[in-house]
């Protein structure tokens, strides 16, 4: 069974990069026994957190055994915004291309924050800073890796994020586990040429009353590529 670098290298890779198991495990928010069997999880959003914590390239992590030694690999992840077009969005509904979909969402948040390492954008109608935050990566790469139109709707995340008004307000869902630390949701609208309007879901925090992006979907979700254009 092929083992992606994640599995196979994890731990050498703590090593080199001179972080103990320890603070590793603080930081991903598991307990030091655990982080053996956590190398081994083949969880997206898990592994992308992981590369944060370590600093290297989500795509390094993802990458299969044969993939270059860690001196070897760049230390800045490719331009994914530019790289990434809808051309290359699969479209079907097989488990397959939604993992490949929630790889893209996952790869694009990471060259985003690359290029905006403040992780925020000041929206237009709130007059306020929409933050991006673990959260905000992890529902809208398991949300909107559901179909091809919400995919694609991330890329246009620079434009939601300044555009997007609001439409309501609602108390925050204590029962999801996502939500424990916002006082209310937004959901906000915005129109995308090719795609249609937009539903962004910002979340309140209790602490600070900052925003922070919570999930990005289209609204007409049915739409097929052929149909979006």
């Amino acid at each position: 069974m092929i083992q992606i670098y994640f599995e196979a290298k994890g731990e050498t890779l703590l090593e080199r990069i001179g972080m103990t198991k320890s603070e590793f495990a603080r930081q991903m928010g598991i307990r030091k026994q655990n982080v053996k069997a956590l190398f081994r999880t083949k969880n997206l959003e898990t592994i992308y957190k992981a590369a944060e914590v370590m600093g290297v390239p989500f795509e390094m992590l993802v990458g299969y055994v044969e993939e270059p030694k860690l001196d070897e690999a760049p230390l800045v992840p490719p331009d994914s915004e530019a790289e990434i077009t809808a051309i290359d969005i699969p479209t079907g509904d097989s488990t397959e291309d939604r993992r490949c979909r929630q790889k893209i969402i996952l790869s694009f948040y990471h060259g985003w924050k690359q290029k905006n390492p403040e992780a925020k954008r000041y929206n237009l109608c709130l007059k306020d800073d929409i933050n991006i935050r673990y959260v905000s990566i992890e529902e809208t790469a398991g949300q909107a890796s559901i179909n091809y139109l919400s995919t694609l709707a991330v890329l246009q995340l620079d434009a939601i994020l300044t555009n997007a008004v609001l439409v309501e307000t609602t108390p925050a869902n204590p029962k999801k586990k996502n939500q424990k630390g916002f006082k209310s949701m937004l959901r906000m609208h915005c129109s995308c040429p090719g795609i249609g309007v937009v539903k962004m879901m910002v979340g309140v925090k209790h602490s600070d009353k900052s925003k922070v992006q919570y999930c990005i979907t289209a609204i007409d979700a049915g739409k097929t590529k052929q149909e979006a254009k």
